[in-house]
């Protein structure tokens, strides 16, 4: 079918119907319904109407039921951080981000949803084993009972991994880790059935088709892992 509506007036159309801008919203479903967050609903409509990542929430919800804390590594602007917060059980949250403009947005979305400023601790720092890195080994050896680590580093996901040291081989604890490439998603996977967890690959979902994420690389999937 030809498109007879011309680009510009198509642009006009959005720009009238959404409005510019951040604002706090609240989301409508899925994992983060009703956390408040500051949104562009130019860019960010899917997190608003629960669809951000939406393929993930059955694990999460699973796996992260009833832990005692939650390593959030890559944590952007906090959403995971916030729903593990709301969970009401005195979890131990963890958040590091490097970039100092996700941590502002991080503490605005934890202000925004009711939390104090110490809800939760705020590493603003990569995590790896290099230099001005935190190792995540200096992060694990504190925590007690059953846990839940998210890792998104775009690209340095082995690199977080290997910094555990030995701390994960009998750790009691649910990973979820966005994988950059076949070979890194491969790679993730080896080593951690080499340490006895079970893992699989969240596919992305069927109606991404019609409903794409925005991602601009070639290959973006999750891998989940449990013992």
């Amino acid at each position: 079918m030809v498109n007879l509506v011309p680009p510009r007036l198509l642009s006009l159309t959005k720009n009238l119907m959404v409005p510019e801008g951040r604002s706090p919203r609240r989301v409508r479903s899925g994992l983060y319904k009703d956390i408040v967050l500051d949104l562009n609903l130019h860019s960010q409509t899917q997190m608003m109407l629960g669809l951000w990542e939406r393929e993930t929430y059955a694990f999460v919800q699973a796996a992260g039921a009833n832990v005692q804390w939650l390593l959030d590594i890559g944590a952007g602007s906090g959403e995971m951080t916030l729903y593990f917060l709301r969970q009401g059980n005195s979890i131990k949250a963890i958040a590091a981000e490097p970039d100092p403009a996700e941590v502002d947005a991080l503490r605005r979305h934890l202000q925004l949803n009711g939390f104090s400023k110490d809800a939760c601790d705020i590493i603003n720092s990569p995590v790896g084993r290099g230099e001005g890195m935190i190792p995540l080994a200096d992060l694990l050896r504190p925590l007690q009972g059953r846990g839940f680590i998210k890792i998104d580093v775009d690209g340095a996901e082995m690199e977080v991994l290997r910094s555990a040291a030995d701390l994960l081989d009998q750790a009691d604890v649910a990973l979820l880790i966005e994988t950059h490439s076949r070979d890194l998603e491969a790679e993730c996977t080896a080593w951690l059935i080499e340490r006895n967890y079970r893992t699989s690959i969240i596919k992305n979902a069927w109606w991404r088709r019609i409903v794409p994420d925005g991602r601009v690389i070639a290959h973006n999937r999750w891998l989940s892992a449990v013992r």
